[in-house]
């Protein structure tokens, strides 16, 4: 576990963190029970010593890929990884919210922007769940949590050079812009 615990330092935003609990084994089992399903290890580990985490901006999660093939998509950025803390990321609101619409043997564990989400299904596996597909909307990221971690890495951002962009107005949206402007 040194190794996953090692890059989840490196890849989680202390910054937005507001608390360091850490989580008594009993209080993990009792969310198992309440829902009757077991978490691996490695997630376990997860909940116990992290959880309701941020990821750093300049990280991303990067698929396999056949999967960036299958997206059209390279990297994905991950909002939130959940957890036992009782705020906006905790762990069994996000069960109980999503249990109706996710298939049974799905485990919601952290959220991309817009709405989809990271769950753990069958065998441990992670899966991404888009919401907006129809048909067919999940899909295999990694065969284990640890796994999910580690596929997650530093990016390069692209500053935007702002010298080369040009507007069109129409001349109606110019004049009253203008118009706007002159009067302050």
């Amino acid at each position: 576990m040194e190794k996953l615990k090692a890059k989840l330092e490196q890849i989680i935003d202390f910054d937005l963190r507001d608390t360091n609990t850490i989580w008594n084994d009993d209080e993990i089992k009792k969310i198992e029970e309440k829902f009757n399903i077991n978490f691996p290890n490695d997630y376990f580990y997860y909940l116990k010593y992290f959880g309701n985490d941020y990821i750093k901006e300049d990280f991303r999660l990067i698929p396999s890929l056949e999967f960036q093939k299958l997206k059209k998509q390279s990297q994905f950025e991950i909002d939130s990884l959940y957890g036992l803390n009782n705020d906006e990321n905790n762990l069994e609101d996000k069960i109980f919210s999503y249990k109706k619409i996710l298939p049974d043997n799905m485990i919601p564990i952290a959220d991309l922007p817009g709405g989809d989400l990271i769950c753990i299904g069958d065998e441990d596996k992670v899966y991404v769940w888009f919401h907006e597909m129809e048909g067919e909307n999940i899909f295999l990221v990694s065969n284990s949590f640890k796994d999910f971690i580690f596929s997650i890495s530093r990016v390069q951002h692209q500053e935007s050079n702002m010298k080369n962009v040009k507007v069109n107005l129409g001349n109606r949206l110019n004049a009253f812009l203008n118009n706007a402007s002159n009067k302050k």
